[in-house]
């Protein structure tokens, strides 16, 4: 992925979620992660947030389908209300939900 593209879609995440009341909050991304990765999770955060508003089965399946791709990229999105930070974290996934992620992707 080019840099501008990582910067873009960072940018759009920004632009579109830190409004309002989250006006306020920064943009945390854990070094362990690869910055693909965050671009990754950053977009699906945003396209979710847009699939909201709605058919209730098409949010919950692009909800769904966004958590499983966090998931197996080890990638956890945390809001922290006190000192306004929302993070991008590194999550270890145990050998039995790596397991388990396998069996249902690929049956």
């Amino acid at each position: 992925m080019k840099e501008e593209s990582i910067d873009r879609i960072i940018n759009a995440w920004k632009n579109h979620l830190l409004q309002d009341e989250l006006s306020d909050y920064q943009l945390e991304i854990d070094e362990k992660i690869p910055i693909e990765f965050a671009a990754i999770a950053l977009h699906l955060d945003s396209r979710t947030v847009k699939a909201s508003g709605k058919e209730e089965a098409y949010y919950g399946g692009f909800r769904d389908a966004a958590i499983e791709v966090l998931t197996l990229l080890q990638v956890e999105i945390v809001q922290d209300d006190q000192f306004k930070v929302i993070s991008l974290v590194h999550r270890d996934m145990e050998d039995d939900k790596q397991e388990e992620l396998k069996q249902h992707i690929w049956g």
